[in-house]
């Protein structure tokens, strides 16, 4: 059971689109899955077993109804978004805060490998799953191969996305 400061602390607040989570939460980094999981405009059932299958709640530290929570709070918030052609536009300002509420960077790392590991989990990338994983990479600084596997303690990539972008 939510006790009321805790509903006040993840509740939204006026004016803003999304409820804030404390930075480097479960809850903040769940919602990026969450948000990897309808980049493609669908919610794909496949998609979720691959995470529980492959512990990915664990890694983020939520329990699996929790995930689910944090999921259902997003689609929430993100109907408060101007939609586009038959889906919700984030903007890049909008995109900035959610990646900014995930400092460590080693769960940077771990973040980027699960989003990858979702957006190639139906063997299609969609625009909208493409757009996420490159914003994640220039939002953290990182590179595409921190994105391919997770090395814990392994040295942060500091060269920019868009320079990634030339050899791919």
């Amino acid at each position: 059971m939510m006790t009321i400061q805790a509903k006040d602390h993840f509740a939204v607040k006026p004016g803003k689109i999304l409820r804030g989570y404390p930075v480097d939460s479960p809850r903040a980094k769940a919602r990026l899955i969450a948000l990897a999981l309808l980049a493609d405009g669908k919610l794909d059932a496949d998609e979720l077993e691959g995470l529980r299958r492959r512990g990915a709640f664990r890694e983020l530290g939520i329990a699996q109804e929790n995930f689910y929570e944090v999921l259902y709070d997003f689609c929430s918030d993100v109907t408060r978004v101007p939609a586009g052609t038959g889906n919700y536009l984030l903007s890049p300002e909008l995109l900035e805060g959610l990646f900014a509420e995930v400092q460590d960077p080693v769960q940077r790392r771990i973040l980027l490998h699960l989003i990858f590991d979702v957006i190639r989990s139906d063997g299609l990338l969609a625009v909208g799953e493409a757009r996420l994983y490159w914003n994640a990479i220039d939002a953290w600084q990182l590179r595409i191969e921190d994105g391919r596997s997770v090395k814990h303690g392994a040295p942060h990539g500091r060269r920019h996305a868009r320079e990634a972008r030339s050899w791919t």
